[in-house]
This record gives structure tokens, C-alpha cells and sequence, in this order.
């Protein structure tokens, strides 16, 4: 059966046969994407709902941004490649996918990476919100460029010279604030690898305190004295950093020095003694508890306890009560010290 002859009419160096395939064939791609992304984000989101992994919903939020529209200009432009133009008219179609295909690509990241800093956000050891907003604005500007820059050499630009420029003036700029950058990649890495996060106890050198903030040049602590100390972020990740919150409780060395005269069968008893009031206690544990000295100043027998959890005030609590049955054991066994004990955490 041959087709009406309107169909071979020339419509800009094409039949109007291979137009209205060409258009047929885009808009139907177009419908089978679109009704494939739809599938496939309620497929991802009934599996979201059982998973706490943000990268599936990552994935849900990229699969949203594709815009219909972008999509139809892609699929009409790769549709006008199969028909006749000259030269120049596909250079200029493939380009314009180009930038189509750019555009959509930047609209994407923008939104997964307003999606990840909102997640990061809502969490309570997170970043604060001006200081998510800035490394978000970072990451676009990384995300843009590249993708701009991968775009024009798609697009059959020459960009050597740019990104010989770009080096350049980026080594000098670099050089002239390597400080800042160095600040500001070391809060990328708190955020990345979290040694620590705000409102966690943490010790650097002698200081002791609080994580009140995370910010893209320095780090604030409360000290245990009440005043904040500011680390900057650099600084911080390269002294010896101790996170006092994530530690599973309190060691305590418990040292008695014994009055010379104690005989070698009352000394032989304080072990047993201190294991019996770590026991009446029992809220720590006993790692050790040994005879480690007989000097001229006697006996010394030395101790370890462990008590568990991170309350400060609760753990000196527990000691207390530990010593005060050892002393009263000690006591009632008539076993005398040559001083006081000590206590080292």
C-alpha cells in the first residue's frame, strides 16, 4: 500500500513522513521516560520507607528533578539528528542538547544537595544551619563549574586555555589564603568523618570542654571553667583529639600505701578486701587489684576500676563508695595506712 503523496512532500530538505516519525519517536520516548521515572520512584520510595539509608532517598529526590520538559527537548533533538540539515544546523542542535543536558544535570545536584544538607540539618549533632548553608554553597559552585566545563568540551569548545587560566589564578589565590582553605577543608573532614560532633566532651592538650560549634574556620569549646576556647579547625584535627563522650566509662587507679609494719599476711588479705567492696557496691567492675611495692615507706597495693557511663559527678559517686569500703574494711581488719589514699583517673 503506498502512502498519500502529501507524505513525500519536502519540508526543509525532509519528507513529511520522516518529520512525523521523528517527532512521533520523540514525544513517545519522552512518555515511556516519564512513565519510567514515575515507576521507578514509587518502586525506590516503598523501599526507602523500610531502609534508614539516605542514599536511596538521595536517588527518589534525583529522579524527581528531571524536568519533563528537558526531557522532551532532548528527545526532539536527538530525534532532528536522524534527519537531513546541514552541517552547521546539527552542530548547533547538539550543542543546544548540550546545554539542555547541562542545565539538568546542575538543577539535579542542586536539589540533592539541598536534600542531603536539610537531612544533615534535622539531625541534632549536626553542623548549624549557616554553616551547612555555606558548604552547600561550595559544593555547587564545584558541581557548576565542572559540569560547565565538561559541557564545553562536549560542545566542541576549546578549554585549555580556560582551565590553564584557571590554574593559574587558582595556585595564586590558593597561596594567598591557604590558611582559610586549610580551615575549610578541615571542617569538610569534621563533617565527613565526624571524630566529633556539637555537644560532645572532648580533651585537646589541657583543655577540656563542650563542643558548642562547628563552623568553616574554627571550632568553639566550652571548657569545664566556663569560658569558650576557639580551636581553629586545622589546628584542631592535627593535635592529639580525645572524644571523652564516646568512651564506654571511667578508669580510676585506687593506690594504698600501707604502714611499714603491716605483715605479709595482712597485706596479702587487701586485694580480697577491695574485691569485696567493689562487689557490695556493684556498680563498677574490677580490673586489678595487686601488691606492686615494698619500699621503706611499706607496702603499696595498687588498684583498677572501671566504672561505666560518661556521668562525671556519678562516676566520683561510685569511687566514693568504693573507698569508703575499703577504708572500713581496712578498719575492722586493724590494717593501718602509712597516708591517704590517692585516686588517679
Amino acid at each position: 500500500m503506498n502512502s498519500p503523496a502529501w507524505l513525500e512532500t519536502m519540508l526543509l530538505g525532509n519528507t513529511v513522513l520522516d518529520w512525523a516519525v521523528a517527532l512521533g519517536w520523540a514525544f513517545g520516548a519522552t512518555a515511556v521516560i516519564v512513565l519510567v521515572r514515575r515507576v521507578v520512584s514509587h518502586r525506590l520510595a516503598v523501599l526507602a520507607a523500610r531502609t534508614e539509608t539516605v542514599a536511596d532517598d538521595a536517588v527518589i529526590e534525583a529522579l524527581k528533578s528531571i524536568k519533563k520538559t528537558y526531557v522532551l527537548l532532548l528527545a526532539v533533538g536527538s530525534a532532528l539528528a536522524w534527519l537531513h540539515f546541514p552541517d552547521a544546523a546539527h552542530t548547533a542542535i547538539r550543542r543546544a542538547m548540550i546545554v539542555i543536558a547541562v542545565l539538568q544535570v546542575i538543577r539535579t545536584g542542586n536539589v540533592v544537595v539541598d536534600f542531603l544538607a536539610g537531612r544533615y540539618a534535622a539531625r541534632k549533632d549536626g553542623l548549624d544551619r549557616t554553616t551547612l548553608r555555606a558548604l552547600s554553597y561550595v559544593g555547587r559552585l564545584i558541581l557548576w563549574i565542572t559540569v560547565i566545563l565538561v559541557g564545553l568540551e562536549a560542545g566542541g569548545f576549546e578549554v585549555k586555555t580556560l582551565l590553564t587560566g584557571l590554574g593559574v589564578g587558582g595556585i595564586a589565590i590558593a597561596l594567598a589564603v591557604q590558611n582559610i582553605l586549610g580551615d575549610l577543608f578541615a571542617a569538610m573532614s569534621i563533617v565527613l568523618d565526624k571524630p566529633f560532633v556539637v555537644g560532645d566532651a572532648i580533651a585537646v592538650d589541657q583543655f577540656e570542654g563542650d563542643v558548642v560549634h562547628i563552623g568553616l574556620k574554627s571550632t568553639r569549646v566550652r571548657s569545664v571553667n566556663g569560658e569558650e576556647v576557639v580551636f581553629a579547625n586545622a589546628d584542631l584535627l592535627k593535635s592529639r583529639l580525645r572524644n571523652l563522650t564516646r568512651r564506654d566509662g571511667r578508669r580510676y587507679v585506687i593506690t594504698l600505701l600501707l604502714a611499714p609494719s603491716t605483715t605479709a599476711e595482712r597485706v596479702g588479705h587487701v586485694p580480697a578486701l577491695v574485691a569485696e567492696a567493689v562487689a557490695e557496691d556493684g556498680r563498677s567492675t574490677l580490673q586489678r587489684s595487686h601488691l606492686i611495692a615494698a619500699g621503706l615507706n611499706g607496702p603499696e597495693v595498687e588498684t583498677s576500676l572501671f566504672i561505666p557511663g560518661m556521668d562525671f559527678t556519678q562516676g566520683f559517686e561510685i569511687r566514693q563508695a568504693v573507698l569508703l569500703g575499703i577504708l572500713q574494711r581496712l578498719e575492722r581488719e586493724g590494717i593501718i595506712l602509712a597516708r591517704s589514699a590517692t585516686v588517679a583517673p
